[in-house]
């Protein structure tokens, strides 16, 4: 079944924050290592942001997982 646009950026946002909070990592942390901005992450776990497929790379190899799990339910 296709997903909104909406629906796809909640789970984004969600998917980043709980592999955000498993490895126990702050935003800044995270946008730190992943070489975005803080303010950035926050907006994308807040469901506002728009990444490119470039800070989504950068943010699934901090957070260790594949880009395609950023986007599965939990």
């Amino acid at each position: 079944m296709a997903r909104s646009f909406d629906q796809v950026r909640k789970i984004l946002a969600q998917n980043i924050r709980a592999l955000r909070d498993e490895g126990q990592l702050s935003q800044e942390e995270l946008a730190l290592r992943a070489d975005v901005d803080r303010t950035y992450v926050s907006q994308i776990e807040r469901a506002i942001g728009n990444p490119s497929l470039l800070v989504l790379c950068k943010l699934s190899v901090v957070l260790g997982v594949d880009v395609k799990q950023l986007f599965d339910p939990i």
